[in-house]
């Protein structure tokens, strides 16, 4: 049996776990990361962290086929290296996965969190048994990973999959990557709660404040009162179907995926994001490769950033 380590690197823990060659989350923990740390003193406290959770799983360094990292950021999957990463900037321009490698003798591979979750939702998730793939995230921003015939599509400078900034609107609202109507601006958590809010503004009667998180307005909020009935709050996730739809629609015209998988918190509203977003993608999009194409919500969940890290692991084994 193999087992694959998965490391989903955050800007306020680490959360890493050991799986299986059938994708089961044997053992699972979280530590605390201190971005105070230097580069070098964090990459040994990674391995020291990936070591423990071995231990823990009654498993020995020679047990590990592999170690998969999962970074937000730029980077640089071929040599391992993080080149720019907001929120842990001592790890900028750090080849991280060779000095684990060499602290601990187990290969270790790097890449995109989204390109991670991309391939642990084919290996293991809802995009199983299939080999050209689209994954999304819906979070605070949208990212997305590439697959084509089974293989990570990253691009000349690794950078492929930046699908929150594609503009849907060129006189639409500004970002601050400097383009104007980007994606995540509008299907993003900001987008969605300043349409509800816009909505209230003008008296419209709605039920989101029976389900504030915190006393504010959130996109969980927002699911929650929809899923009690709320009008208001249906209308504003159907929109923000509409919106990812029109996006998707361009997205399958152009390189003709089989599945969309939608992962990330606001995925979490379910079919009162993705059945507008299927309608929207239908009626857009060229009829035979939308007839193709099936938009999936993500399987892996809470699990995709260590199911999905440990599989850029599995993908090289």
């Amino acid at each position: 049996m193999k087992h694959f380590v998965g490391i989903d690197l955050g800007g306020t823990e680490l959360k890493i776990g050991i799986i299986d060659e059938r994708g089961t989350i044997l053992y699972k923990d979280a530590f605390k990361t201190d971005v105070s740390q230097s580069g070098p003193r964090m990459v040994e406290y990674m391995a020291q962290c990936a070591r423990t959770v071995t231990e823990r799983a009654g498993l020995a360094l020679k047990d590990l086929t592999g170690i998969g990292i999962g970074s937000p950021g730029l980077l640089d999957p071929e040599k391992g290296q993080l080149k720019i990463v907001v929120n842990i900037p001592t790890l900028n321009d750090v080849y991280v996965a060779p000095e684990i490698s060499r602290i601990l003798g187990v290969p270790v591979y790097l890449d995109n969190d989204v390109n991670a979750m991309a391939l642990g939702e084919m290996y293991y998730g809802a995009a199983k048994g299939y080999r050209d793939v689209i994954c999304l995230t819906l979070g605070t921003g949208v990212g997305g990973g590439l697959i084509f015939e089974g293989a990570l599509y990253r691009g000349a400078s690794f950078t492929a999959g930046e699908i929150g900034h594609l503009s849907i609107d060129p006189d639409g609202l500004y970002c601050p990557c400097g383009n104007y109507g980007c994606l995540e601006r509008y299907v993003g958590r900001d987008g969605i709660v300043t349409r509800a809010k816009s909505y209230l503004s003008k008296g419209m009667k709605s039920t989101i404040g029976d389900h504030l998180d915190n006393g504010e307005i959130t996109p969980r909020a927002i699911s929650k009162a929809a899923e009690a009935g709320d009008a208001l709050a249906i209308e504003v996730l159907a929109e923000t179907g509409k919106i990812l739809g029109i996006a998707m629609a361009s997205l399958t015209n152009v390189l003709n995926p089989q599945v969309f998988v939608i992962g990330g918190g606001i995925a979490n509203a379910g079919d009162l994001i993705l059945e507008p977003a299927r309608r929207e993608l239908k009626k857009r999009a060229y009829t035979i490769p939308a007839q193709a194409v099936q938009v999936l919500q993500a399987k892996l969940r809470n699990d995709a950033g260590i199911v999905g890290s440990a599989s850029l692991a599995v993908s090289r084994s």
